[in-house]
Protein backbone atom coordinates (compact mmCIF):
# COMPACT_ATOMS: atom_id res chain seq x y z
CA UNK A 1 0.00 0.00 0.00
CA UNK A 2 1.19 3.38 -0.76
CA UNK A 3 1.95 5.88 1.70
CA UNK A 4 -0.11 9.59 2.41
CA UNK A 5 1.50 11.91 0.41
CA UNK A 6 -0.26 14.90 1.09
CA UNK A 7 3.24 16.81 1.08
CA UNK A 8 4.05 15.72 -2.36
CA UNK A 9 0.65 16.58 -3.96
CA UNK A 10 0.31 20.31 -4.09
CA UNK A 11 -3.37 21.34 -4.00
CA UNK A 12 -4.54 24.06 -5.23
CA UNK A 13 -6.04 26.45 -2.70
CA UNK A 14 -7.89 29.60 -3.48
CA UNK A 15 -7.10 32.98 -1.76
CA UNK A 16 -9.63 35.09 -1.93
CA UNK A 17 -10.88 38.78 -1.48
CA UNK A 18 -13.74 40.79 -2.84
CA UNK A 19 -12.90 44.11 -1.02
CA UNK A 20 -12.38 46.64 -3.27
CA UNK A 21 -10.17 48.23 -0.86
CA UNK A 22 -7.81 45.33 0.25
CA UNK A 23 -4.96 47.82 1.22
CA UNK A 24 -3.30 45.55 4.07
CA UNK A 25 -5.63 42.53 3.19
CA UNK A 26 -3.77 42.67 0.00
CA UNK A 27 -0.65 42.39 1.11
CA UNK A 28 -1.33 39.80 3.70
CA UNK A 29 -3.05 37.69 1.03
CA UNK A 30 0.31 37.86 -1.04
CA UNK A 31 2.77 37.41 1.93
CA UNK A 32 0.56 34.23 2.86
CA UNK A 33 1.07 33.05 -1.24
CA UNK A 34 4.27 33.26 -1.58
CA UNK A 35 5.00 31.64 2.43
CA UNK A 36 2.33 28.77 1.01
CA UNK A 37 4.00 27.61 -2.59
CA UNK A 38 5.94 24.64 -0.56
CA UNK A 39 2.80 23.21 0.37
CA UNK A 40 0.46 24.11 -2.34
CA UNK A 41 -0.49 25.78 -5.38
CA UNK A 42 -2.06 29.14 -4.24
CA UNK A 43 -4.43 31.01 -6.82
CA UNK A 44 -5.12 34.69 -5.70
CA UNK A 45 -8.60 36.22 -6.53
CA UNK A 46 -9.42 40.03 -5.92
CA UNK A 47 -12.11 42.50 -7.68
CA UNK A 48 -11.27 43.72 -10.72
CA UNK A 49 -11.89 47.27 -9.62
CA UNK A 50 -10.51 49.69 -6.83
CA UNK A 51 -7.17 48.02 -5.37
CA UNK A 52 -7.91 44.84 -6.99
CA UNK A 53 -6.03 45.11 -10.26
CA UNK A 54 -2.99 46.51 -8.89
CA UNK A 55 -2.94 43.38 -6.01
CA UNK A 56 -3.66 41.04 -9.24
CA UNK A 57 -0.67 42.79 -11.31
CA UNK A 58 1.37 42.24 -8.07
CA UNK A 59 0.42 38.18 -7.62
CA UNK A 60 0.98 37.80 -11.63
CA UNK A 61 4.62 39.59 -11.00
CA UNK A 62 5.05 37.45 -8.22
CA UNK A 63 4.60 34.17 -10.29
CA UNK A 64 1.44 33.40 -8.47
CA UNK A 65 -1.69 32.19 -10.51
CA UNK A 66 -4.50 35.21 -10.20
CA UNK A 67 -8.10 35.41 -11.05
CA UNK A 68 -10.20 38.59 -11.31
CA UNK A 69 -13.71 38.89 -9.92
CA UNK A 70 -16.47 41.01 -11.48
CA UNK A 71 -17.11 43.44 -8.92
CA UNK A 72 -20.51 44.24 -9.32
CA UNK A 73 -21.89 40.47 -8.36
CA UNK A 74 -18.48 39.05 -6.58
CA UNK A 75 -20.93 35.86 -5.75
CA UNK A 76 -21.77 35.11 -9.02
CA UNK A 77 -17.89 35.41 -10.40
CA UNK A 78 -16.38 33.25 -7.78
CA UNK A 79 -19.37 30.50 -8.62
CA UNK A 80 -18.58 30.41 -11.89
CA UNK A 81 -14.67 30.45 -11.68
CA UNK A 82 -15.21 27.58 -9.01
CA UNK A 83 -17.00 25.15 -11.20
CA UNK A 84 -13.46 24.78 -13.23
CA UNK A 85 -10.96 26.09 -10.73
CA UNK A 86 -9.87 22.39 -9.27
CA UNK A 87 -9.67 24.17 -6.16
CA UNK A 88 -9.73 21.97 -2.90
CA UNK A 89 -10.35 24.37 -0.42
CA UNK A 90 -11.31 28.44 -0.30
CA UNK A 91 -9.75 30.39 1.82
CA UNK A 92 -12.24 33.85 2.30
CA UNK A 93 -10.30 37.01 3.55
CA UNK A 94 -12.24 39.78 5.08
CA UNK A 95 -10.92 43.03 5.83
CA UNK A 96 -14.04 43.89 7.97
CA UNK A 97 -16.96 41.80 9.00
CA UNK A 98 -19.54 42.74 6.35
CA UNK A 99 -17.33 41.36 3.92
CA UNK A 100 -16.70 38.09 1.63
CA UNK A 101 -20.45 36.43 2.90
CA UNK A 102 -20.97 35.86 -0.52
CA UNK A 103 -17.95 34.06 -1.66
CA UNK A 104 -18.58 31.67 1.43
CA UNK A 105 -21.74 30.77 0.06
CA UNK A 106 -20.38 30.15 -3.64
CA UNK A 107 -17.75 27.51 -2.23
CA UNK A 108 -19.59 26.21 0.50
CA UNK A 109 -22.50 25.27 -2.30
CA UNK A 110 -19.42 23.66 -4.61
CA UNK A 111 -19.29 21.30 -1.11
CA UNK A 112 -15.90 23.36 -0.65
CA UNK A 113 -14.48 23.65 2.42
CA UNK A 114 -13.70 27.32 3.54
CA UNK A 115 -11.55 29.03 5.70
CA UNK A 116 -12.72 32.76 6.66
CA UNK A 117 -9.67 35.29 8.37
CA UNK A 118 -11.15 37.80 9.62
CA UNK A 119 -8.47 41.03 9.37
CA UNK A 120 -10.15 43.38 12.23
CA UNK A 121 -11.79 42.74 15.90
CA UNK A 122 -15.85 42.25 15.40
CA UNK A 123 -16.85 46.01 15.54
CA UNK A 124 -20.18 45.47 13.79
CA UNK A 125 -22.98 47.17 15.87
CA UNK A 126 -25.77 47.32 13.37
CA UNK A 127 -27.91 44.19 13.94
CA UNK A 128 -28.78 43.84 10.16
CA UNK A 129 -24.56 43.52 9.44
CA UNK A 130 -24.57 41.17 12.38
CA UNK A 131 -27.37 39.02 11.61
CA UNK A 132 -25.72 38.80 8.42
CA UNK A 133 -22.07 37.67 9.73
CA UNK A 134 -23.60 35.17 11.61
CA UNK A 135 -25.10 33.49 8.82
CA UNK A 136 -22.36 33.54 6.82
CA UNK A 137 -20.00 31.97 9.41
CA UNK A 138 -22.52 29.10 10.15
CA UNK A 139 -21.14 28.42 6.29
CA UNK A 140 -17.54 28.35 7.21
CA UNK A 141 -15.29 25.46 8.43
CA UNK A 142 -13.03 27.70 10.51
CA UNK A 143 -12.34 31.05 10.91
CA UNK A 144 -9.11 32.51 11.33
CA UNK A 145 -7.94 35.55 13.35
CA UNK A 146 -4.88 37.86 13.03
CA UNK A 147 -4.83 37.91 16.84
CA UNK A 148 -6.02 36.17 19.98
CA UNK A 149 -7.39 39.58 21.00
CA UNK A 150 -9.65 39.35 17.66
CA UNK A 151 -10.10 35.83 18.86
CA UNK A 152 -11.78 36.90 21.74
CA UNK A 153 -13.44 39.35 20.48
CA UNK A 154 -15.55 37.15 17.85
CA UNK A 155 -16.05 33.98 21.12
CA UNK A 156 -17.50 37.48 23.21
CA UNK A 157 -19.65 37.85 20.10
CA UNK A 158 -21.29 34.67 19.95
CA UNK A 159 -18.86 32.53 17.55
CA UNK A 160 -18.20 28.94 18.22
CA UNK A 161 -15.30 28.45 20.18
CA UNK A 162 -14.40 25.16 18.62
CA UNK A 163 -14.39 27.46 14.70
CA UNK A 164 -11.69 30.08 15.64
CA UNK A 165 -8.31 29.66 15.36
CA UNK A 166 -5.78 32.78 15.82
CA UNK A 167 -2.98 32.86 13.39
CA UNK A 168 -0.89 35.65 14.44
CA UNK A 169 -0.06 38.01 11.40
CA UNK A 170 3.31 37.46 10.00
CA UNK A 171 5.45 39.21 7.25
CA UNK A 172 8.49 38.73 5.09
CA UNK A 173 11.16 41.11 6.20
CA UNK A 174 11.56 43.66 3.84
CA UNK A 175 15.27 45.43 3.80
CA UNK A 176 16.12 48.42 2.30
CA UNK A 177 19.23 48.52 -0.01
CA UNK A 178 19.61 52.23 0.35
CA UNK A 179 21.86 54.27 2.06
CA UNK A 180 20.06 56.59 4.64
CA UNK A 181 21.89 59.15 4.49
CA UNK A 182 20.52 59.63 0.87
CA UNK A 183 17.05 58.80 1.24
CA UNK A 184 16.55 61.05 4.23
CA UNK A 185 18.41 63.56 1.62
CA UNK A 186 15.92 63.10 -0.78
CA UNK A 187 13.06 63.49 2.00
CA UNK A 188 14.87 67.06 2.60
CA UNK A 189 15.31 65.53 6.93
CA UNK A 190 18.15 67.82 8.43
CA UNK A 191 20.53 65.43 9.54
CA UNK A 192 19.74 66.13 13.09
CA UNK A 193 16.30 66.10 13.09
CA UNK A 194 13.77 63.24 14.00
CA UNK A 195 11.86 61.87 11.02
CA UNK A 196 8.49 60.67 12.57
CA UNK A 197 6.58 58.13 10.22
CA UNK A 198 2.79 56.97 9.90
CA UNK A 199 2.18 54.33 7.55
CA UNK A 200 -1.73 54.07 7.30
CA UNK A 201 -5.16 55.12 5.34
CA UNK A 202 -6.77 57.84 6.16
CA UNK A 203 -9.64 56.57 7.50
CA UNK A 204 -11.37 57.40 11.21
CA UNK A 205 -9.98 53.96 12.64
CA UNK A 206 -6.45 55.04 12.11
CA UNK A 207 -6.27 58.10 14.33
CA UNK A 208 -4.59 60.93 12.27
CA UNK A 209 -6.80 63.58 13.88
CA UNK A 210 -5.76 62.29 17.77
CA UNK A 211 -2.07 62.34 16.57
CA UNK A 212 -2.10 65.68 15.14
CA UNK A 213 -3.84 66.89 18.74
CA UNK A 214 -0.71 65.22 19.82
CA UNK A 215 1.54 66.55 17.74
CA UNK A 216 0.74 70.27 18.54
CA UNK A 217 1.40 69.75 22.19
CA UNK A 218 5.02 68.87 21.64
CA UNK A 219 5.37 72.41 19.88
CA UNK A 220 5.46 74.01 23.72
CA UNK A 221 7.19 70.42 24.70
CA UNK A 222 10.21 69.62 22.49
CA UNK A 223 12.92 71.98 21.40
CA UNK A 224 14.74 69.48 19.01
CA UNK A 225 13.73 69.10 15.27
CA UNK A 226 11.23 66.86 14.07
CA UNK A 227 9.19 66.15 11.41
CA UNK A 228 6.00 63.85 10.76
CA UNK A 229 5.68 61.84 7.33
CA UNK A 230 2.20 60.74 6.82
CA UNK A 231 2.23 57.99 3.94
CA UNK A 232 -1.02 56.54 2.52
CA UNK A 233 -4.66 57.89 0.86
CA UNK A 234 -8.13 57.85 2.04
CA UNK A 235 -11.55 59.44 2.36
CA UNK A 236 -10.53 61.59 5.03
CA UNK A 237 -7.49 62.67 4.23
CA UNK A 238 -8.53 66.54 2.90
CA UNK A 239 -10.32 66.78 6.55
CA UNK A 240 -6.63 65.76 8.25
CA UNK A 241 -5.03 68.47 5.91
CA UNK A 242 -6.89 71.17 7.04
CA UNK A 243 -6.34 69.85 10.57
CA UNK A 244 -2.89 70.34 9.76
CA UNK A 245 -3.50 74.31 8.77
CA UNK A 246 -5.56 74.80 11.76
CA UNK A 247 -2.81 73.67 14.20
CA UNK A 248 -0.24 75.75 12.25
CA UNK A 249 1.65 72.41 11.96
CA UNK A 250 2.55 73.12 7.72
CA UNK A 251 6.41 73.28 8.54
CA UNK A 252 6.39 69.73 11.06
CA UNK A 253 4.03 67.46 9.03
CA UNK A 254 4.13 66.12 5.49
CA UNK A 255 1.96 64.32 3.45
CA UNK A 256 3.63 61.52 0.94
CA UNK A 257 0.34 60.06 -0.66
CA UNK A 258 0.77 56.00 -1.72
CA UNK A 259 4.04 54.78 -1.06
CA UNK A 260 5.39 51.57 -2.43
CA UNK A 261 8.96 52.11 -0.91
CA UNK A 262 7.99 51.97 2.80
CA UNK A 263 10.94 49.79 3.11
CA UNK A 264 13.36 52.55 2.12
CA UNK A 265 10.84 55.00 4.13
CA UNK A 266 11.41 53.00 7.57
CA UNK A 267 15.37 53.36 6.44
CA UNK A 268 14.88 56.82 6.80
CA UNK A 269 12.67 56.80 10.05
CA UNK A 270 13.69 57.44 13.52
CA UNK A 271 10.27 56.31 14.83
CA UNK A 272 6.76 55.05 13.64
CA UNK A 273 3.60 56.04 14.91
CA UNK A 274 0.25 54.45 14.07
CA UNK A 275 -3.08 55.70 16.74
CA UNK A 276 -5.45 53.37 15.91
CA UNK A 277 -8.64 53.13 17.52
CA UNK A 278 -8.76 49.58 16.39
CA UNK A 279 -6.25 46.92 15.09
CA UNK A 280 -6.26 43.09 13.98
CA UNK A 281 -2.52 42.98 14.24
CA UNK A 282 -1.52 45.71 11.98
CA UNK A 283 1.15 44.97 9.83
CA UNK A 284 3.48 48.22 9.46
CA UNK A 285 4.00 47.55 13.29
CA UNK A 286 5.87 44.20 12.12
CA UNK A 287 7.40 45.90 9.08
CA UNK A 288 8.99 48.78 11.75
CA UNK A 289 9.66 45.98 13.91
CA UNK A 290 11.43 43.86 11.36
CA UNK A 291 13.32 46.56 10.17
CA UNK A 292 14.73 48.07 13.30
CA UNK A 293 12.54 50.99 13.88
CA UNK A 294 10.91 51.78 17.07
CA UNK A 295 7.58 51.95 17.60
CA UNK A 296 5.40 54.39 19.33
CA UNK A 297 1.74 52.80 19.18
CA UNK A 298 -2.09 52.55 21.13
CA UNK A 299 -2.70 49.63 23.68
CA UNK A 300 -5.18 47.38 21.44
CA UNK A 301 -5.92 44.50 20.79
CA UNK A 302 -2.97 43.06 18.11
CA UNK A 303 -0.95 45.77 18.29
CA UNK A 304 0.12 44.92 22.06
CA UNK A 305 0.52 41.36 21.06
CA UNK A 306 2.85 41.98 18.74
CA UNK A 307 4.76 44.85 20.57
CA UNK A 308 4.40 43.56 24.29
CA UNK A 309 2.47 44.37 26.96
CA UNK A 310 5.21 45.72 28.65
CA UNK A 311 6.48 48.04 25.54
CA UNK A 312 6.88 51.57 26.65
CA UNK A 313 5.34 53.40 24.15
CA UNK A 314 1.54 52.22 24.35
CA UNK A 315 -0.91 55.41 24.30
CA UNK A 316 -4.50 55.05 25.77
CA UNK A 317 -6.23 55.22 21.86
CA UNK A 318 -8.08 58.11 21.38
CA UNK A 319 -5.79 59.55 24.38
CA UNK A 320 -4.78 62.79 23.02
CA UNK A 321 -2.80 63.77 26.42
CA UNK A 322 -1.13 59.93 26.11
CA UNK A 323 -0.21 60.02 22.91
CA UNK A 324 1.58 63.06 23.60
CA UNK A 325 3.61 61.98 26.64
CA UNK A 326 4.89 59.19 24.49
CA UNK A 327 6.19 61.05 21.62
CA UNK A 328 7.48 63.37 24.06
CA UNK A 329 9.55 60.58 25.93
CA UNK A 330 10.45 58.51 22.49
CA UNK A 331 12.02 62.05 21.02
CA UNK A 332 13.70 63.09 24.08
CA UNK A 333 15.78 59.82 24.41
CA UNK A 334 17.83 58.40 21.63
CA UNK A 335 19.25 56.04 23.74
CA UNK A 336 15.84 54.55 24.44
CA UNK A 337 14.76 54.57 21.03
CA UNK A 338 17.95 52.51 20.08
CA UNK A 339 17.08 49.90 23.02
CA UNK A 340 13.50 49.47 22.18
CA UNK A 341 14.23 49.35 17.79
CA UNK A 342 16.65 46.62 18.73
CA UNK A 343 14.56 44.43 21.32
CA UNK A 344 11.44 44.51 18.70
CA UNK A 345 13.96 43.68 16.12
CA UNK A 346 14.61 40.03 17.53
CA UNK A 347 10.46 39.65 19.02
CA UNK A 348 9.81 40.22 15.38
CA UNK A 349 12.13 37.04 14.11
CA UNK A 350 11.00 35.22 17.47
CA UNK A 351 7.08 35.42 16.84
CA UNK A 352 6.04 37.23 13.43
CA UNK A 353 7.89 36.01 10.38
CA UNK A 354 5.53 35.03 7.28
CA UNK A 355 7.16 31.56 7.93
CA UNK A 356 5.72 31.10 11.39
CA UNK A 357 2.14 32.17 9.84
CA UNK A 358 2.09 29.98 6.94
CA UNK A 359 2.77 26.49 8.91
CA UNK A 360 0.09 27.28 11.37
CA UNK A 361 -2.20 28.25 8.38
CA UNK A 362 -0.94 24.86 6.59
CA UNK A 363 -2.17 23.57 10.10
CA UNK A 364 -5.61 24.53 9.35
CA UNK A 365 -5.99 23.71 5.96
CA UNK A 366 -4.92 20.06 7.18
CA UNK A 367 -7.28 19.77 9.32
CA UNK A 368 -10.38 20.38 6.70
CA UNK A 369 -8.54 18.25 3.82
CA UNK A 370 -8.21 14.82 3.09
CA UNK A 371 -4.66 12.96 3.10
CA UNK A 372 -3.79 13.00 -0.85
CA UNK A 373 -2.90 9.12 -1.58
CA UNK A 374 -0.17 9.07 -4.06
Amino acid sequence: MNAPAFAKTRLRIGIVTDSLVPSGVGEHMLTLGCALRDSFEPVLAFPDEGGGPAFLARAQALGMQTQALLSDDPEAAVADWLRDAGLSLVHVHAGIAWEGHGLGRAAREMALPVVRTEHLPFVLTDEDQQRGHAEAIELVDRVITVSEAAAASYRDAGLSHDKIVAVRNGIDKRKSDRARDELRGELGIEPDAVLLLTVARFTPQKGHAVLLDAMRMLVDRVAMPYQLLLVGDGPERETIEAQVDELGLRDRVRFLGERRDVADLLCAADLVILPSLFEGLPLVVLEAMSAGVPVVATRIGGTTEALGEDHAWLAEPGDVASLADCLTDALEDAAKRKAIAGHLHNRFHDHFTAARMAAETVAVYRSLLPLQVA
